[in-house]
Formats: structure tokens, C-alpha cells, sequence
């Protein structure tokens, strides 16, 4: 075999050796051109969305000997094996992390978002209302909820899981930060409000009708028989009797015959000086409204006598017919009536006067359902002033009321309340044996009988309200015509007639109205 010489042996292996040189820097330049996160690009920035409270696990091209933590508060970082790093969502909010090799070069930037777990929501939100579609975003600390949902019900159902989640998430701050207090340095742990960019589809206006109907029947009948007799003669004894009240105070009598201020005495005509007896002064009789009275006086003997006799029916009707529009889920409150004051005691810091309402008052909330039926909570009162017996007490109040919570479709009617009402109440009063007695036995007695009968109803029918065309509504002043001063002072007319409006129009005088132009 031939040898080779010596320099080409010496050229062979410097050869070599150039070949695996230039093989190393190769390898070295490609290695350094490799991203620092797998399926990255080299050199760009990665962003790394991590749920509150949970983890994620990141896998990296090449090991990394250092990182650095913008915000700690924000997220925890560790790396294991070199070639992952672990990634622990703490807080709300965004920072960065930096990455470094052996060789304390700067080899990769994450940032990193730690946000609410929103599949988690999305998921909550989608097995409670599966037919809604709600679009669930984060924005700072908060959760917003946007889309088209089909009813109120569901949009304050979807508010609810979405605040029930936050509430979990402050519960899960107080406990993080209760583990690593000495880590967090934010003192602010609250985790937002849900901001609702939900609207619902269709009309949302609801209009309640209500009709409150009463009608009141009353029968009253009243026998009262007052008297008071005083007989007396030259004998010992006098007597007499009375039906309706009597006192009997000591009679003084003055040297000149005049009783103290004036008043002289009953008996004065039948006996001008008077026995020593006691004075007989009866109470006065009244007829409240229908009756007969006599009166009978001789020398010996007196007698009056009031008969009230009245027998009287009653009829009160009492028609009120509110009606409030609303928005789905708001509450409306109408009022029409006044305010009545009366004296209430202080003690020591004196009277103070009060006020209290009366009238109309209506007040209801709708809510329309996913069916398509409407649900209304309402609140409605009647009441009015009648006079009072007292004169402490100036007036008093009746009252009609209900509260209830329907459910009904658009333009049904329910009646949520009704009453029937009959009392009647009688009272005698008379004299022992002689009120027995026939006929004669109506002057010994007084009798009173009243019949009182009510019925009540409240009906309430709710409607989708939409606005209408202006030239559409019709006002109640819109068929009211000012008087003329022919239908006023002439004809006595509080309200003039169309004819009158369409003179007056015209430009023509008040005698217009009755084809008489004035120029």
C-alpha cells in the first residue's frame, strides 16, 4: 500500500477538525435562533391568559436559569425542570414576566393576564338558561354581560349567577390573601360589579288597568218617643214622669221671686211662690229630622211630648278607575287625592300637626315573563273623608284596599278582590210594663233599626303598552267649550255648545252662536 506523505496527512486532519468546527457554530447560530417558547416565534413577546385562582403550565424551547415578576401580586412564577414554568393567578390585573438563560442573557418576555374564569361562567350561565345566548366578557375587575336575552326574568336570573360568581371569587381574595398576606402589598381585594349590557327583545312597556267598584245600600228606621209631665195640686204630693232624661237640683228661691241668673222657676205658674221641693228640669227634647210633638199646661198640670219618627234609605256608589304604565320590571306609583292634618299631642314640646293621604293611590310592578304572561305585584287603595262624632277628631277616613300578586296574560282580567258586606243593628229602650203595653206602649219606648249592605270589587287587566301617533290621543278637556256670555248669564249654561266654538272660531261675536254675526 502506498503511504501518504506527511503534509497530507497533516491537511487531512486539519480538515477535520475545520469541518467540526464549522458544524459547532452552525448548531450554535440555529440555537440561538430557536424561540425560548415552544411554537413561538424567536424573538416576539408571548401573552399567557391565566383564570383567578387556578394554574397553567408553560412549556419552553430551551431551559431557562432566572425569571423576574413584574407585579407579584398579580401572579406567582416557578420554574420546573428548566424548561416549564408554573403560573399561579392571584389577582386581577396584568404583568410581565422575564425569562433569562445560564448565561444571564435575556432570552423571552411573557405577559401575563390574570382574568375571571369565564368558561367556568360561560358554562354556569349556559346549563341555567340553555336558550339564551349571553356573551360574557372581562373588563378590569368586572364582568360584563351583553346579548339578547327573551324575557326580565331571564336577564336578572343570568345577574344573578354572574354576582353568585363574584361573590365566590371575593370569598376565594379573603382566603388567598389571608394564606400570603405577607406577599400582597394591595390593600383594595375587591373583585368589581357585573355591568349589564343585556337588553330585552319585544315590548317592555306594561299599561295596568284597574277598576275599584263599590256600591253602598243603607236602610234606616228610628221611633223615639220623649215626654216629661208634672202634675200638681193644693195636696202634699206631686208627681210626674219623663221619657228622655230629667235633673233635679234644689230650688232656691230669692225675696223677689227670680231664681240666681236669671231663671224662674218651673213650677212658677202653677205654684208662684213654689214648694220646698226639689226643681224638676228636664232635658231638651230634639227631632233630629221628622216627628210630631204637643204640649199640655193647666194649673195643676204639664206635659210635653217629642215623637221622632224617620224611616230613610241610602245609596252610595263609588267608581275609580286608575291606570299606570311602566317599564318591565320598574315600579310606578300613582297618586290622586289630598292630605288632611290633624293635632297630634307632644308632651312637653307641644302640639304638632300631621298629615295624612287620602284619595286614589295605585302602585304596581310588572314583570314580563318568558311565556309570555306578564306578572304583576300591585298595591291599590280607595279612601275618603266622612265626618266625625268627635270634635277631637275633625273627619275621619274609610278605607278600601288590596295587595296581591297576580300573573295574567296581555288584556285578561282577574279580580284580586271582593267583598259582601251586610250588618244590621237594633236597639229598644223603654219603660218597664208601661213600654208592653199595645199602642199606647210607643210612648213609653224608644226603638231604632239600621240595615247596612256593601258590595266591592277590584279588578286589574294589564296590556302592552307601545306610544302612539300624537294625533291619535284624545284628552278629556278636548270636547270641553267655554261658555259664551249668552249661555252663561242668559241661558245659565256652565258649558258652551259647539256651535259656540265654531262661532268663536270664526271670528264672530258671542251672539254668533245664535246666527247673529257681529262685526
Amino acid at each position: 500500500m502506498m503511504k501518504l506523505p506527511d503534509f497530507l496527512k497533516q491537511s487531512r486532519w486539519l480538515a477535520v477538525i475545520a469541518a467540526v468546527l464549522l458544524t459547532a457554530q452552525l448548531h450554535a447560530a440555529t440555537a440561538d435562533s430557536q424561540p425560548i417558547i415552544q411554537g413561538s416565534a424567536a424573538g416576539a413577546q408571548e401573552a399567557l391568559y391565566v383564570p383567578l385562582f387556578k394554574s397553567r403550565v408553560m412549556r419552553l424551547q430551551n431551559p431557562v436559569a432566572r425569571v423576574s415578576v413584574g407585579n407579584p401580586d398579580i401572579a406567582d412564577i416557578l420554574i420546573l425542570r428548566a424548561s416549564q414554568l408554573y403560573v399561579l393567578g392571584k389577582d386581577l390585573g396584568t404583568t410581565n414576566v422575564l425569562l433569562w438563560d445560564r448565561a444571564e442573557n435575556l432570552v423571552g418576555v411573557i405577559a401575563v393576564e390574570v382574568n375571571h374564569d369565564l368558561e367556568t361562567l360561560k358554562s354556569k350561565l349556559h346549563e341555567v338558561l340553555p336558550s339564551e345566548r349571553i356573551e360574557v366578557y372581562s373588563s378590569q375587575r368586572s364582568i360584563v354581560l351583553r346579548g339578547t336575552v327573551s324575557s326580565i326574568v331571564n336577564m336578572e336570573t343570568a345577574l344573578r349567577v354572574a354576582k353568585g360568581f363574584l361573590a365566590q371569587i371575593q370569598t376565594g381574595a379573603d382566603v388567598v390573601e389571608f394564606e400570603q398576606e405577607s406577599s400582597s402589598k394591595r390593600d383594595d381585594k375587591t373583585v368589581g360589579e357585573v355591568i349589564n349590557l343585556m337588553h330585552v327583545a319585544g315590548a317592555q312597556q306594561v299599561m295596568l288597568e284597574v277598576k275599584v267598584a263599590e256600591i253602598k245600600r243603607n236602610e234606616l228606621k228610628r221611633m223615639q218617643a220623649q215626654f216629661n209631665a208634672l202634675n200638681t195640686n193644693s195636696s202634699r204630693w206631686t208627681w210626674g214622669g219623663v221619657n228622655g232624661g230629667a235633673t233635679f237640683p234644689d230650688v232656691v228661691f230669692p225675696p223677689q221671686g227670680g231664681l240666681p241668673g236669671g231663671r224662674a222657676p218651673v213650677m212658677d205658674r202653677i205654684a208662684p211662690w213654689g214648694p220646698a221641693i226639689d226643681e224638676f228640669a228636664p232635658n231638651g227634647m230634639s227631632i233630629q229630622n221628622q216627628g210630631i210633638f204637643a204640649s199640655f199646661l193647666s194649673d195643676t198640670f204639664m206635659f210635653n211630648l217629642a215623637l221622632d219618627a224617620a224611616r230613610g234609605k241610602g245609596l252610595a256608589k263609588i267608581l275609580a278607575e286608575p291606570t299606570l304604565t311602566t317599564l318591565t320590571g320598574q315600579e310606578a306609583t300613582f297618586v290622586s287625592g289630598g292630605e288632611f292634618g290633624y293635632v297630634v299631642s307632644g308632651g312637653n314640646n307641644g302640639n304638632s300637626v300631621e298629615f295624612k293621604d287620602f284619595g286614589i293611590g295605585l302602585s304596581f310592578l310588572p314583570v314580563i315573563l318568558g311565556s309570555g304572561s306578564i306578572n304583576v305585584k300591585l298595591n291599590v287603595s280607595v279612601s275618603d273623608l266622612v265626618d266625625s262624632p268627635s270634635l277631637l277628631i275633625p273627619a275621619l277616613l274609610t278605607k278600601r284596599s288590596a295587595q296581591a300578586s297576580v300573573e295574567l296574560r296581555e288584556g285578561q282580567t282577574m279580580a284580586i278582590a271582593g267583598l259582601i258586606s251586610e250588618s244590621t243593628r237594633s236597639a229598644v229602650e223603654k219603660f218597664p210594663g208601661l213600654g208592653d203595653l199595645p199602642v199606647l206602649g210607643q210612648l213609653f219606648s224608644s226603638q231604632a233599626f239600621q240595615n247596612d249592605e256593601s258590595e266591592l270589587v277590584i279588578l286589574v287587566t294589564p296590556h302592552l303598552a307601545k306610544p302612539i301617533d300624537p294625533k291619535n290621543i284624545r284628552l278629556p278637556t278636548d270636547h270641553y267649550v267655554k261658555p259664551s256670555d249668552i249661555d252663561f248669564y242668559l241661558l245659565g249654561r256652565i258649558e258652551g255648545t259647539a256651535s259656540s266654538e265654531a262661532a268663536r272660531e270664526s271670528g264672530g261675536g258671542t251672539d254668533a252662536a245664535y246666527g247673529h254675526r257681529v262685526e
